[in-house]
């Protein structure tokens, strides 16, 4: 890159207070502009494809399309512009989901002020960026192709694991699940800890941000 030009930055994030922020503090920082601001993922696929910036930071959660989901969309369209994901997820299979899609670089929302400066160096320099205030079982990552793929997640789970977490997102207690498969609460809440485990989520919140993510959610759930 030309060290004359400035880095374009397009960002996209639906808290705005925080969306100011983050982009007051690049345009101070010298050697960067923001080309857009924009608060939903169907914004960001439109401005990064028209305005082709550099770099697009991109808020993990936000209405119709989230992050990785915006960058996807971006790969098929074959866009060269290298992307960051903004996240209040600290868990793993976040970080995993982000860098399998084709993220440059992973920051914390709670370390960004410090951080998104030396992530968009590192990511438009052609390198990896992973916040340092990530658990270290979820910092693990030097490149892209140390993610696990959604294959390789699906993959480390059971077939009553998998079914049983979809339940779980789709608001079933273990009760419930328990007599939809013929099973009891106390295995349920096992077999649920265990997948839990594996993912590395904790939350039925998380849980059901795994699910979207996998497609698990498309559909009614089938009910024995």
């Amino acid at each position: 890159m030309n060290d004359q030009r400035p880095i374009r930055i397009a960002l996209a994030d639906d808290h705005p207070v925080f969306r100011h922020g983050v982009a007051d503090l690049l345009a101070n920082t010298g050697g960067i502009e923001i080309v857009a601001s924009v608060d939903t993922g169907l914004d960001a696929v439109q401005a990064i494809s028209s305005l082709s910036p550099d770099i697009a930071i991109l808020d993990f959660a936000m209405p119709d399309m989230n992050g990785v989901a915006v960058i996807r969309k971006l790969v098929e369209r074959q866009c060269q512009t290298r992307s960051i994901i903004l996240s209040a997820y600290e868990s793993r299979v976040y970080v995993d989901q982000a860098f399998e899609a084709g993220a440059g670089g992973y920051v914390l929302k709670r370390s960004a002020f410090l951080n998104i400066v030396q992530a968009v160096r590192a990511v438009v320099a052609g390198g990896i960026y992973v916040d340092a205030a990530l658990p270290s079982r979820a910092a693990g990552h030097k490149a892209p192709m140390a993610c696990q793929s959604h294959d390789d997640m699906q993959a480390s789970l059971a077939d009553r694991e998998r079914e049983i977490l979809r339940f779980v997102a789709f608001g079933f207690t273990s009760k419930e699940i328990a007599s939809h498969l013929g099973s009891t609460p106390k295995t349920v809440e096992t077999q649920k800890a265990r997948a839990c485990g594996r993912l590395g989520i904790n939350s039925r919140a998380q849980i059901v941000q795994f699910a979207i993510m996998q497609g698990w959610l498309q559909g009614s759930i089938p009910v024995r």
